[in-house]
Parts: structure tokens; sequence; C-alpha cells
């Protein structure tokens, strides 16, 4: 017994630094190095509501990230949108763990545009489970928007958590997405976490084919020690036909690899 609690005890740090409150979801995001705050797609249910509410179709998605071949360290996760005329309603499931240690997160939001711009919230509980102890759950509050500066130029921003804890921090991050073609996206955000020093993150997009899409992207992240930086890279592709998405990711993440494979499937007019 002593050996099996000194295990959980040195388990759980490492744990948690894998899920750093970060419950963003979606291969076509993590293939640009999660430059997707002001990218609209089915994913941005699990990144900016706010973006959501340019969607124009209702859908449904599910996920799996394989982090660092551990599986004490997988994700699952998927979600539906509903599209209606005056709102886009979302629900989002998210876990990360195995019955050692868990974290899951089941959220409902909603959103809506008005004309260039359009705005989403969220709530969302949060339950951190661990072997031997008592569940804990949180309420966590969520707001992002999504304004179409230009029809190359759009900015996004989305706050997660407004009220700043230990276990749950607040993530806040803003960016841009330009398209100089109809084929090509590029993106660029900045990612903060109080008592954290600043991610700044690239990516791209390219449509090589009308059902093939490639894209890769890099993340930079200061540490304690300032001469230094933790550097990502990523990269993956997209697969398109008319309703159905398949997406897959690969990032070199600071532990080891992340592999992550996505479905979606969209209901209505799709273009």
């Amino acid at each position: 017994m002593l050996k099996y609690l000194l295990a959980i005890s040195l388990l759980i740090p490492l744990l948690c630094y894998a899920q750093d409150g970060d419950y963003t979801l979606g291969a076509s995001n993590s293939a640009m190095a999660d430059a997707s705050v002001a990218t609209v797609n089915n994913w941005s249910l699990f990144n900016n509501p706010g973006a959501a509410g340019n969607l124009e179709h209702t859908s449904i998605m599910v996920s799996y990230q394989n982090r660092y071949n551990i599986e004490g360290f997988h994700v699952i996760g998927g979600g539906a949108i509903v599209h209606q005329k005056w709102v886009n309603i979302g629900v989002r499931y998210f876990k990360f763990g195995d019955d050692l240690f868990n974290q899951q997160m089941v959220g409902l939001s909603f959103s809506n545009k008005l004309q260039m711009v359009s705005l989403g919230a969220g709530i969302n509980v949060i339950q951190t489970h661990t072997e031997g102890l008592k569940d804990d759950r949180v309420w966590v509050g969520e707001f992002g928007g999504l304004a179409q500066i230009t029809n190359k130029i759009s900015f996004g921003a989305h706050i997660f958590n407004f009220k700043h804890g230990v276990e749950y921090p607040t993530t806040m991050k803003a960016g841009l997405r330009v398209s100089p073609l109809e084929n090509i996206g590029l993106n660029g955000e900045v990612q903060k976490q109080l008592e954290q020093r600043e991610i700044y993150k690239v990516g791209l997009e390219y449509e090589l084919l009308e059902f093939l899409i490639l894209r890769t992207g890099v993340n930079l992240q200061g540490v304690e020690d300032k001469s230094r930086t933790n550097t990502n890279a990523a990269f993956g592709f997209g697969l398109n036909t008319t309703g159905f998405l398949m997406d897959y990711s690969f990032n070199s993440g600071e532990l080891g690899a992340i592999h992550e494979i996505s479905l979606s499937i969209s209901f209505g007019d799709v273009e």
C-alpha cells in the first residue's frame, strides 16, 4: 500500500504538468502548433467559441491524442455544434488521463455572428480524479470573439477561466489570420497564462488540392532561464470531402511526440 501511494505522489506532478489547463483539441489546429484562435472551423468549439458563431452548419466531431506513447497521458474528446438562426449551441467533452489520475471537462457554449463580429461564451465543469482521494470539481467560464477586419484578415481573442487558480490557470489568447491567397492561411498568436511566460505561435495552412490540406507550425515559449526557449514544431494534413473531414497532426511536444487524429461530420449546406 505504501509503495502504491508513493507511486501516485510521484506521478501526480508529472500528470498535472502534462495537462496544465490546456483543453484545446482538434488535429487541424494542433498541426499549426495550436495557432487557432482566429481560425473558423468545427474545432473552434474547443479553441475559441467566439469563432464558432461564424459556422453555418450543424456538426459532430471526435478526436484522439496519443501523448508521448504513454497510456496515462492520452486524450479523447468530442462534441457537437447545433446551428440555429440566431445562435450556435455547442456541447463538448474532454478527458485526459486514466483510472489513476484523470481530468474530465464537460462544456456548453453559445455563439452568434452580428455583421463582421462573432461572439461566444461558455460554461464548463472540470473534474479532477486521483485514485484514493476525493474528486475535485470546479466551474469555469470562458469568452471569445472574432472580428473580420477585411476579407483577408481576421482577429480572434479568447479567455478561459475568469477566476485564476493554481489547478486551473487563466489562459488568454489573441491572434491574427491572414489569407493572402484563397488557398493559403497564415496564423499568428500569443498565449499567456498568469504566472507563466508567453507562448508565441505561427501556423501555415495550404490547400494543395480541393480535398487535401497541408499544415505546419511552430511555437516558442520562454522559461525561467531567459537565455533559452522551448520550441515545439508541428505538421499534419487534412482530407476534406463534402461534409466529412479527417485531420492528422504530429507535434514535437516538450516531453515527446504527440499524435492526434480527428474526425468531423457536418450537416446542411457545407461548402
